[in-house]
């Protein structure tokens, strides 16, 4: 796994509305928490005939092939009139059980055999005692042509969503918290109506209707003011409403002035990109785009109504987001920490081996040292040395110096050594050796003075003689 992988990508949504005459198509993307749209597209398509469904897949083909980006989901949307809708009250349980339950119940409330329907539900409110569902079915067989003419052109589905939710869902989306308290949409194509009534952005009514030779505002008139009324009488805010249409809205100026003069509620144009970022969009063509945005989000947004009739067995696996999210995040944290880890320990060798280099470095200059201590060493014994020497050899001196002053004359030394503490003197004298002892005696640098052997006599007037004497020690050299 690359690192690169482990970066949340750019979620891409593909809504592709197929009713009446037209194929409308429109490609979304969610990046940094901002829907854009990247493109779109409304072809005229044939009537019900032998050559619709060929020119359905190549109109499927075109688009798969000019698409800018290649989407994460794929959304189809199955026009309202192959889609029942019922409102279905059952016992406040959990969504399996529900689930449960609405498998023996569906037969009850699907006008075709329950192996023939392909259903989904979805929970619209909820008290402590019951439940009301959303209850939608398709025939099978139906939803079998429309994935085998996608799969033809190349596409596969990832949800299959019906026309009238998704339009909805596009007016929900883009209202944001400026919703209505109670919206109602008018999706109008090719001599068909779908209608759906929110109340505080909860569905409550939906329903499809064939228009025929009469006036759209003959037929939808009377229905919207039943559904209106009733709502009034349940605790409905007529007055404090909205109304929107979409679909093809050529000649609509009048409906719209109509029903806002007739119902008292404020009516406008479907306009699907009010928070989506799009340009280059033609204000008429925008409200016909309605259901495929609303198609397109599926997947990229948290969206109020989320039917999808895609059978189990051709349905791609859903991950659940945020355990999808939370796993690339504990890798990209693991894969951080273990960068982390390497690079203090790259580090850590750095710092030892920079360490081991001062070390060595330092032993270096620490044998150096002790080389030199030990050079400074032999050349202060040596200097010792020589400063002994110099010392013996100046007290030999002082010695020598006091000698030659206290012997009288006619003394010739031939001898004359000092070790240590030890002088010792030898020579001739003309006259007697034997003063000598008491010259020494009275010196103040020698004691103990005496002859080392007999005085011997050389001739009548010399005597030769040898003496020996230590020398004072707190008593200093005359100079």
């Amino acid at each position: 796994m690359e690192l690169r992988e482990l970066i949340p990508r750019r979620k891409i949504g593909l809504g592709v509305d197929v009713r009446g005459g037209l194929l409308c198509h429109a490609l979304l993307c969610r990046a940094f928490g901002r829907v854009r749209l990247l493109d779109w597209g409304v072809e005229e398509l044939p009537h019900e005939g032998d050559g619709r469904d060929e020119a359905l897949k190549r109109g499927l083909e075109g688009i798969l092939g000019r698409l800018p980006a290649r989407p994460t989901f794929v959304t189809v949307g199955l026009p309202r009139s192959l889609v029942t809708m019922r409102s279905v009250s059952m016992p406040a349980v959990g969504e399996e059980e529900l689930k449960g339950i609405l498998d023996y119940e569906v037969e009850r409330h699907i006008p075709f055999p329950p192996e023939e329907a392909q259903y989904d539900f979805q929970v619209l409110e909820r008290d402590a005692e019951k439940a009301t569902l959303l209850l939608a079915a398709a025939r099978k067989e139906e939803v079998s042509r429309y994935l085998g003419l996608l799969g033809e052109a190349g596409i596969r589905a990832t949800a299959l969503g019906v026309s009238t939710f998704a339009s909805l869902n596009a007016l929900f989306y883009n209202q944001g918290r400026a919703m209505a308290p109670l919206t109602a949409l008018i999706d109008l194509r090719d001599g068909e109506a779908e209608i759906g009534i929110a109340k505080d952005g909860v569905l409550r009514y939906s329903r499809y209707l064939t228009l025929g030779p009469a006036a759209p505002l003959d037929v939808l008139l009377p229905e919207l003011s039943g559904l209106l009324a009733h709502l009034e009488a349940t605790g409905g805010l007529q007055g404090t409403g909205r109304i929107a249409l979409s679909g093809s809205t050529r000649g609509r100026g009048d409906l719209l002035h109509h029903l806002a003069q007739r119902t008292g509620l404020e009516v406008e144009l479907l306009h699907p990109f009010r928070r989506i970022k799009a340009r280059g969009i033609d204000p008429q063509v925008a409200p016909v785009l309605g259901a495929a945005v609303g198609l397109a989000l599926n997947g990229l947004v948290a969206l109020p109504l989320h039917i999808d009739l895609l059978p189990k067995e051709v349905a791609p696996p859903r991950r659940e987001p945020g355990l999808a999210m939370t796993f690339r995040l504990l890798v990209l944290i693991v894969a951080l920490g273990l960068a982390y880890a390497v690079s203090y320990a790259i580090n850590e060798r750095r710092a030892l081996a920079d360490l081991t280099a001062t070390v060595k470095r330092v032993q270096a200059e620490a044998a150096k040292v002790e080389q030199l201590k030990e050079g400074a060493a032999k050349l202060g014994a040596q200097t010792s040395a020589l400063e002994n020497i110099e010392r013996e050899e100046i007290r030999k001196l002082d010695v020598l110096r006091e000698l030659v002053q206290v012997l009288p004359k006619g003394v010739t030394l031939t001898l004359f050594n000092v070790d240590g503490r030890e002088v010792r003197i030898g020579g001739s004298i003309t006259g007697s050796a034997s003063d000598l002892i008491s010259i020494l005696e009275e010196s103040p640098v020698f004691e103990n003075a005496q002859f080392t052997s007999p005085v011997a006599r050389r001739d009548a007037e010399t005597q030769e003689f040898q003496i020996k004497a230590l020398l004072e020690v707190r008593k200093g050299v005359r100079s």
